[in-house]
């Protein structure tokens, strides 16, 4: 019995909530027991109805058995290490893996999994849940809408739902992060595990250029094609870390170079000796590795938003930033310096670059003989397309695969963005050190932005992550401006 007085909280999830769980009980329960049941069937079929008859012929409910005990153990597994470590350290991992290793398959999933856990796990032991919605949740719920679109393109749809379905994952997790990453101490930890997760991507990097020093051969997870590129001293191989392209590596480890100086720039008050240190020795490190990614695309962008870093840092010494910079251009132009590096970057793989023109092109082409919902998402390839590649420009991607459906859908996401990240850093309330994480995140932005020009960036994961990690700003600025957000324990070290 509980009373007034008792400990125990009695769980009312209200009638909407009741009737909600009851519903999706029910519709669990419906589909595990029609699996049970075709797989039941299974065994009375041929040897090749179902792949797994092949283990054992003849054999009833083998799906059955061979998934629940997969589930058992990941259960059991999950259990175990929540013990030892914490769901919520986790989630933090998974995401900063999931930003800096696409080669690794499952991590979005994974990270699904642990989130709608949380999410359950407070219901369970808490009889509600604190779930904050971000409203770059709801612009990421347009796009999704203007990618349905691509449906209304294609005759079969069979291959673009194929696409479609396992970015839904990555995609939507503008929606689910909130859960888990909803304060300024929890973003603090995300970027410290994102600077890590880009640390193990680095060191595979390292061993990626010994391998292939020592072997004589390429050795790197690019596909055939983006391993090497032809420079004027002979083939040379782009290392990609944990990536699957040396340009996606090059972006990722730039974005974090940029977050790693806006750091080590930091006052003295917000940071220590050791961790200003640490920070500069992950900067150059970086920047190594971004040289050897051999991404021109990667290098500009790099160089651009690490000139602007100064700019947000110290406002008031603007005058004298573009008085130097504009002597120093000066100085570039007139004595042909700059126009000879130009050329000399240009001419490592001129024709990389040239085709991208002939590319973007078909792209404008695409969109004005369909400008209301384009070709479908790379419809591209297939579009009078000799070359069988996605245009190579994010705005001008998105002007063909979506048209003007998609114009508003992203115009609404980048408003939406950066009218967030604005009003968390001009905000007399806002803690100092979301602040601080506000412009360092919303700087990195810059490397994307400008890579987006020149490469194909438009529907991967780290990209789709990094929006959701953005989105988790103004939630925390939210929580704390409540008032009933507590200072949590750190849980792990800062780097």
């Amino acid at each position: 019995m509980t009373t007034a007085d008792s400990p125990t909280r009695i769980r009312d999830f209200g009638t909407v909530g009741t009737v909600i769980m009851a519903v999706l009980c029910v519709a669990a329960g419906g589909g595990l027991g029609y699996f049970v049941y075709q797989d039941g069937l299974a065994g009375l079929r041929n040897t090749y109805t179902n792949p797994l008859q092949l283990l054992e012929t003849g054999s009833h409910y083998l799906a059955t058995m061979v998934i629940g005990l997969l589930l058992v153990g990941l259960t059991t597994a999950l259990a175990i290490v929540n013990r030892i470590w914490s769901m919520d350290r986790m989630i933090l991992f998974t995401t900063g893996m999931l930003l800096v290793a696409d080669v690794i398959p499952g991590l979005s999933t994974l990270l699904g999994m642990l989130l709608l856990g949380k999410l359950f796990g407070n219901i369970l032991k808490k009889g509600d849940a604190h779930w904050p919605l971000s409203p770059t949740g709801i612009a990421v719920l347009l796009i999704l809408i203007a990618y349905s679109t691509t449906f209304l393109n294609v005759e079969s749809p069979v291959s673009s739902l194929a696409n479609f379905l396992p970015r839904i994952p990555y995609i939507v997790l503008a929606l689910f992060l909130p859960i888990a990453v909803n304060t300024t101490r929890k973003l603090e930890m995300l970027v410290d595990y994102f600077i890590l997760a880009a640390l193990l991507s680095l060191g595979v990097e390292l061993i990626q250029g010994v391998a292939s020093a020592a072997t004589g051969q390429i050795i790197t997870f690019a596909g055939e094609g983006f391993e090497t590129f032809e420079a004027p001293w002979g083939a040379t191989a782009r290392l990609t870390g944990l990536m699957t392209h040396p340009n996606r590596y090059s972006n990722v480890a730039s974005t974090v170079g940029i977050i790693v100086l806006w750091f080590a720039l930091q006052p003295k008050e917000l940071i220590t000796r050791q961790r200003r240190i640490a920070m500069w020795v992950i900067f150059v490190l970086l920047v190594i590795g971004v040289l050897f990614s051999w991404s021109r695309s990667g290098w500009m962008s790099f160089g651009l938003a690490a000139m602007m870093v100064p700019f947000f840092r110290w406002p008031h010494l603007s005058p004298i930033f573009l008085g130097v910079g504009g002597f120093l251009l000066f100085v570039g132009l007139s004595t042909g310096f700059l126009e000879m590096v130009y050329e000399y970057v240009r001419n490592l793989s001129r024709s990389s670059a040239d085709f991208r023109w002939h590319i973007d092109q078909i792209g404008l082409q695409a969109f004005f003989e369909h400008p209301t919902i384009g070709i479908g998402v790379e419809g591209t390839k297939d579009y009078f397309n000799a070359y069988e590649l996605q245009v190579h420009n994010a705005p001008i991607q998105v002007l063909a695969d979506l048209g003007m459906v998609g114009v508003v859908a992203f115009g609404t996401l980048l408003l939406t963005v950066f009218s967030t990240l604005l009003r968390v850093v001009t905000s007399p309330l806002a803690n100092p050190r979301l602040r601080s994480l506000a412009m360092a995140l919303g700087i990195s932005t810059i490397v994307t932005f400008v890579q987006g020009f020149v490469e194909v960036f438009l529907w991967l994961k780290f990209l789709w992550t990094f929006i959701a990690i953005l989105g988790c700003i103004y939630v925390a600025f939210l929580e704390d401006s409540k008032g009933d957000s507590k200072e949590e324990p750190a849980l792990s070290p800062r780097i």
